[in-house]
């Protein structure tokens, strides 16, 4: 009887123990560098890329924790396309990167606001930017710019944004590695105009903040990081 009571003791310990070390908040305390929360984010991709995620982060105890605070370990700046969420493709959870999402990933007011308030005041120091293959926003861009009769005036404003990636891209191209180009250009794009915002031209100049641009492959499920 003895045995058979401490073997419950112990079985009941463990599954609290796990439970309680997911809801355990010192790794958010501790802000992650540029280069570790790099790591995680590959990391995190190789396991969804494969099918093997672990879905981190979602239990009771870790969501009720994250009521005190959030220290998001990456800002990741991606496009509002429904197949292609940060938290997914990068097997994070709850509280780990602070997201914001517009189509075509384009920079605007409103991101550069929310991305500055992640970097000033939740500690964050790596900033991605994230577009995706057969981006919609990027193709409308490339292949309607010239013909926008009938749009709403907020959209024919977002392909304006994007126009600049797709200049000076042969047009005698396929239309696919055409639309592959404008992708990564307008990526580059966003990451430049980040780069030169003010505030974060200082935190970067300082090498308290990384900017970096990423891919991701629809087909793969591959994040390629530049």
């Amino acid at each position: 009887m003895k045995l058979f009571s401490l073997l419950i003791l112990i079985t009941f310990s463990a599954h609290h123990g796990l439970h309680a070390a997911e809801g355990h908040t010192d790794e958010q305390v501790k802000p992650l560098s540029s280069e570790e929360a790099l790591k995680k984010l590959r990391e995190g991709n190789e396991r969804f890329m494969k099918g093997h995620p672990r879905h981190p982060h979602e239990a009771v105890d870790w969501r009720q924790s994250l009521e005190k605070g959030q220290h998001p370990f990456a800002v990741v700046l991606g496009c509002s396309d429904s197949r292609v969420p940060p938290e997914l493709v990068f097997d994070q959870g709850l509280g780990d990167l602070f997201v914001i999402r517009v189509a075509g990933n384009v920079v605007d007011t409103d991101v550069i606001a929310s991305i500055e308030y992640a970097i000033d005041h939740l500690g964050t120091h790596l900033i991605v930017v994230m577009g995706h293959s057969s981006c919609g926003a990027v193709t409308a861009t490339l292949d309607h710019l010239t013909s926008v009769e009938g749009e709403p005036a907020e959209v024919v404003s977002l392909l304006y944004q994007i126009e600049p990636s797709i200049v000076g891209i042969p047009e005698d191209q396929p239309r696919e590695k055409r639309i592959g180009q404008a992708v990564q250009r307008n990526v580059d794009l966003a990451v430049r105009k980040l780069s030169r915002v003010p505030d974060l031209r200082k935190s970067l100049q300082a090498e308290r903040l990384k900017i970096v641009g990423a891919v991701y492959d629809m087909h793969t499920g591959k994040v390629n990081i530049k």
